[in-house]
């Protein structure tokens, strides 16, 4: 007896914890069942649907870019492309074959294609074949069904009217790579197949890309697409208008292609820092980029001893020469190192430890002043005056006008420069910092490096009264989507607090420079314009032990001289002495645009006599 109760109270227990059991698993399956139909209602039916509908991304136009008055610097050409889409291919290699017999695909893209097969996402289409021609379109319109997996699609395509006239502004666009993303964010780019690579193109990327659109598509058991579901239009990217004028940077690029001068010019508006032209010569053309390079154009801007790929107005560096000397002047007269009415003799030399330091005009100028020495360029004056200033008060003027740092622009790619400290010399040269390094950097020689860039805000400083403005490309942005028009904030100039005696007696001796130095050529009947040349030797390379130089011509100035509305800097490489080849480009750039009336040739063929230049 007792034994049976023993027996009937274990299998009262099984029979509980089984019972449990079965609960348990029960609560689990409802509460399955639950999370399934509830809880995961909109992500199932999400799954659902995607099984009978497919998602086709909408590329959106790229915004265009303009000139101030309109003109299109930037647009965008629809094109037809040969895509295939891998995970709707059933057997790569054998369509790829069929493809290359009916089409003039090359071998070359195939196998690219091929190796890189795995770098993206098989529902993303690659392009086969790009700018079909009429005859090609038509021929696979009527075999389309024999090529399941490929299609045709309309892309657009950056294109540059203009060709290489902007190239150093605008930029380019390229095909998206892995080093370009840098800085973006990948997954706006799975379905992008350019990007900005420099220029405006690479600064205003997030503007100009525009928003992608989406067909959902409804498509049979076997993939191919029956309806359209829903479309969302794609949004273009912004309308940018630039302060470019079109005129001003034709008339520049005239007279450097005219004259085959390898140089820079940079025109802006001394008030605001706007810029007007930014010519970089020789150039090349941004449309070779837009497919991608090909090994022959690469190649052939690689091993161009001109550098074309150079901006030379942002990144060009080089001596100032003379063009340096009204910012020295400035300073030693703000800070009494120069008495306003002081005077010195200039017989064509000074000697300073022992060494011969000769003026350009070696016969001497005689009583020399400031206004005198800024016109004629008396090296000798300014020798004296970088001994009165010292390496400390050099180094500080400079850093002042903004040499030895990144002229700010709304471009990337601005270099800094190079401004010689007595520390830097010591430590990079083991040699200590002489006399002669102070004279000669008194009339920009030596160790100084500037960009263009870095001079024009420099001067337009004294033109407008003291200000160095922000320098920027951008004047506004158009949403094509909604009409608005924003305009970009940028940094106010740098106030540099320069006295007004101090800016009289500069720039009364830059004008002096025009109309009776040696800048005089560039002057116009109508148009007061202020300036200084500069001549730069540049050391190119070494012969029978003696160092070899050329010398670049340079000028800096503005226009009109009591009302400013242009300021240039302009340097010619290898140009020659006496600076008389960069006049020509500053005079083109000054006419071009305070005289949009006179004929072109009126001031592009502009022929200018060096022995005329210095009377």
């Amino acid at each position: 007896m007792n034994n049976h109760g023993v027996e009937i109270r274990r299998f009262r227990q099984r029979l509980a914890w089984a019972a449990l059991i079965l609960l348990v698993l029960l609560l689990v399956l409802i509460g399955r069942v639950v999370l399934l139909q509830v809880f995961q209602y909109h992500r199932f039916r999400h799954l659902a649907r995607a099984n009978h509908t497919a998602i086709v991304p909408l590329a959106p136009p790229r915004g265009l870019i303009l000139a101030d008055h309109g003109q299109v610097l930037a647009s965008n050409h629809p094109h037809y492309v040969l895509e295939l889409i891998p995970d709707q291919v059933q057997n790569l290699h054998r369509t790829l074959r069929r493809l290359q017999q009916a089409f003039p695909i090359p071998q070359k893209k195939i196998q690219q294609l091929l190796h890189g097969i795995d770098d993206k996402p098989a529902y993303l289409p690659r392009v086969l074949l790009s700018h079909l021609t009429p005859d090609l379109v038509a021929r696979f319109a009527v075999r389309e069904q024999d090529y399941p997996g490929i299609r045709l699609a309309v892309r657009w395509q950056r294109y540059y009217p203009y060709g290489s006239l902007f190239a150093n502004t605008v930029g380019y666009v390229g095909p998206v790579t892995a080093r370009d993303l840098q800085g973006f964010d990948a997954h706006q780019y799975q379905y992008r197949h350019s990007i900005g690579v420099n220029g405006l193109e690479y600064s205003l990327e997030r503007q100009l890309r525009g928003h992608f659109g989406y067909d959902i598509l409804s498509v049979n058991a076997l993939g191919d697409p029956v309806s359209t579901l829903r479309r969302v239009a794609p949004r273009p990217g912004d309308t940018v208008r630039t302060t470019l004028r079109l005129r001003v940077q034709q008339a520049v690029a005239h007279v450097m292609d005219k004259e085959h001068y390898r140089g820079a010019l940079i025109a802006i508006n001394p008030n605001t820092g706007a810029v007007l032209a930014s010519v970089s010569s020789p150039s090349y053309n941004p449309n070779w980029f837009v497919d991608g390079i090909s090994a022959k154009h690469w190649q052939e801007l690689l091993r161009n001893p001109d550098h074309p790929l150079l901006n030379r107005t942002l990144a060009g560096l080089y001596p100032p020469g003379s063009t340096i000397k009204p910012f020295y002047s400035i300073d030693a007269l703000q800070y009494g190192i120069l008495p306003p009415h002081f005077h010195t003799y200039c017989p064509g030399y000074i000697r300073v430890g022992g060494h011969v330091f000769w003026d350009w005009y070696r016969s001497g100028f005689g009583e020399t002043g400031l206004r005198k020495a800024l016109a004629w360029s008396v090296d000798v004056f300014f020798y004296k005056l970088a001994l009165k200033m010292g390496i400390r008060r050099q180094d500080q003027t400079l850093w002042r006008f903004g040499f030895g740092t990144p002229a700010p622009i709304d471009l990337a790619g601005s270099a800094p420069g190079f401004v010689p400290t007595p520390a830097w010399k010591a430590s990079h040269l083991h040699a200590p910092w002489y006399s002669g390094d102070t004279v000669i950097l008194g009339i920009g020689q030596g160790y100084l490096l500037v960009t263009p860039a870095q001079l024009v805000r420099a001067v337009a400083a004294i033109a407008n009264g003291g200000r160095m403005p922000y320098l920027h490309l951008v004047k506004s942005l158009r949403n094509p989507n909604t009409g608005r028009v924003s305009t970009p904030h940028f940094p106010p100039a740098r106030q540099l607090h320069i006295p007004a005696f101090a800016l009289r007696a500069v720039r009364a001796g830059m004008r002096a420079c025009v109309t009776s130095g040696t800048c005089k050529t560039v002057a116009y009947p109508g148009i007061s314009v202020a300036g200084k040349t500069g001549t730069a030797e540049v050391p190119v390379g070494y012969r029978h032990g003696r160092t070899i130089y050329n010398d670049d011509s340079l000028f800096i100035g503005w226009a009109p001289y009591h009302h400013p509305r242009i300021a240039v800097a302009a340097v010619v490489e290898d140009g020659g002495g006496n600076a008389w080849q960069a006049l020509p480009l500053a005079k083109a750039a000054i006419l071009s645009y305070l005289r949009p009336h006179l004929k072109l040739h009126t001031f592009t063929n502009i022929v200018v006599n060096p022995a005329a230049a210095f009377g």
